[in-house]
């Protein structure tokens, strides 16, 4: 009996493939597709986990039965699944996924929304979404810069930050127990001299 149910739940599984491979038809094996379209269409599924403020690890399924070729752009953000910030990555990465399959790919990231806590090792992300058009330009035009020049540039679009908010927003600890601004001076300047140069609008 136990054995039965297994086959029909793997049947069924598979015609949810089946179904949604069709309704694919029309992308190509070739073509490059967003990783947020592509989620939206529901033939990918984004997952990923917290590893430090900078970078996260991300799972990545192809749900149907083609080869999918998938760009993910600076500013595609993974949701939060709990009451801390999401975050968005920081870098353009190009990744082929056979069909039915799922590839584990570490990605630098940034926070977003300074309002909630900072995520964790312990953080959990299902599912992706664009940022603004403003905050996609800033982080396209920031892919090189330090981390910390890119958060104090985010949270200054996000949340409205000046430069004291975000200095004194984010500490780090030493090995003696010692705290310090995580994000300098030299940080700001850098955040503030991309943020004019695209003409957007800041407190920094």
């Amino acid at each position: 009996m136990f054995s039965r149910f297994r086959r029909w739940l793997e049947a069924r599984k598979q015609g949810r493939i089946d179904k949604r491979t069709a309704r694919a038809a029309d992308l190509s094996d070739t073509e490059e597709y967003d990783l947020v379209y592509l989620s939206k269409r529901r033939v990918i599924r984004a997952r990923a986990t917290g590893q430090s403020i900078a970078q996260v690890s991300a799972e990545i399924q192809n749900r149907i039965r083609r080869q999918l070729r998938v760009s993910i752009k600076p500013g595609t953000y993974f949701v939060a699944r709990g009451s801390y910030q999401n975050m968005a990555t920081t870098t353009h990465q190009q990744i082929v996924l056979p069909p039915c399959s799922t590839r584990q790919v570490a990605m630098k990231a940034v926070c977003i929304n300074a309002d909630l806590p900072i995520p964790d090792t312990n953080a959990r992300f299902s599912g992706v979404r664009a940022v603004s058009d403003e905050l996609a330009r800033f982080l396209e035009a920031a892919q090189r810069a330090d981390p910390m020049t890119i958060q104090a540039g985010v949270w200054a679009l996000t949340n409205h930050y000046s430069r004291s908010d975000v200095q004194e927003h984010l500490h780090i600890r030493d090995q003696l127990g010692n705290t310090r601004q995580a994000i300098s001076d030299t940080h700001v300047m850098e955040a503030k001299r991309i943020l004019d140069g695209l003409g957007i609008k800041h407190r920094l």
